[in-house]
């Protein structure tokens, strides 16, 4: 089973309703925190539907290191310096290739404070391509068991080049065949039409209305083209700036696709299990 916790739906420009990237995502029973943006670990602990503490994070995903996708790297590292939490699992943080020398540039300014008091880290780098799935330890590392889950990492065009010149969007498949997509920020490309091909759930970025289309982000319209092409069982849009949360985007999408898509709010919980039910009964809003 496949589940996502979408913490943040909104881009660099927090709103009310709308907080920067994060998302809380369990493949089989293993979950990992998604591009924690700013002020993701405060809403993660404050989730019915996530961890009790930040003990129990033992992996960080990264599609890419724009801030408002990896803000709160250095507040969780920060956190885990801290008598208060104890666990002694390593620390997984897995990303783009560059994550490593952010993480030593990271260091440089504040020196200790980053370094887990009691958790060994441990930094994996992929590369479109590479596919992850536990090792026998349990831990994330480039292959692994047939029939486990897995995540398959795919190159995206973005532009965050000062970094990593890979930005990654990922597939995440449960041990029954079940997918998830995660577009990460992009613009139309090959790859992700490939990786959304058929996919139980695609979570696509629609950042702006086609009147303000930038390169290296989705609209409703590239929206509905990706999901024509792509033709994915169901859709969930996320990473809103204001002027397109002021859209109804599902209905604009699905001028070009007639697909079951819905816009994801801040606290929003998908599910993909075997013959999930429509979109707008999968929603468990947070109380």
């Amino acid at each position: 089973m496949i589940a996502l916790l979408i913490l943040g739906t909104g881009g660099a420009v927090p709103t009310r309703d709308r907080s920067p990237s994060a998302s809380w995502l369990t493949i089989d029973g293993r979950s990992l925190l998604v591009d924690p943006g700013p002020g993701a670990l405060a809403r993660l602990v404050q989730s019915p539907h996530g961890p009790a503490t930040l003990d129990d994070v033992d992996a960080v995903l990264l599609t890419h290191l724009h801030l408002d996708h990896c803000a709160d790297l250095a507040p969780l590292l920060f956190a885990l310096h801290s008598v208060v939490l104890v666990s002694r699992r390593p620390l997984q943080i897995i990303g783009p290739r560059g994550l490593a020398a952010y993480l030593d540039r990271l260091r440089d300014l504040y020196g200790d404070w980053l370094t887990p008091r009691s958790r060994p880290l441990e930094v994996l780098e992929v590369a479109g391509g590479d596919t992850l799935g536990p090792d026998a330890a349990g831990r994330w590392s480039v292959g692994g068991p047939d029939g486990a889950g897995s995540l398959e990492a795919f190159a995206v065009e973005h532009g965050e080049v000062r970094f990593s010149r890979e930005n990654l969007g990922w597939r995440a498949r449960d041990r029954d065949g079940r997918t998830l997509v995660l577009s990460g920020d992009t613009g139309p490309c090959p790859s992700l039409t490939a990786a959304a091909t058929g996919t139980d759930l695609l979570v696509v970025e629609c950042s702006t209305p086609d009147e303000l289309a930038v390169d290296g982000h989705m609209t409703p319209s590239r929206v509905g083209a990706l999901a024509a092409a792509a033709r994915p069982r169901r859709v969930v849009l996320t990473h809103v700036y204001p002027a397109a949360a002021a859209l109804d985007l599902p209905a604009l999408v699905r001028e070009h696709a007639p697909v079951a898509v819905v816009l994801a709010a801040d606290g929003d919980r998908f599910e993909v299990t075997g013959d999930p039910p429509p979109l707008p009964e999968l929603r468990k809003a947070l109380p």
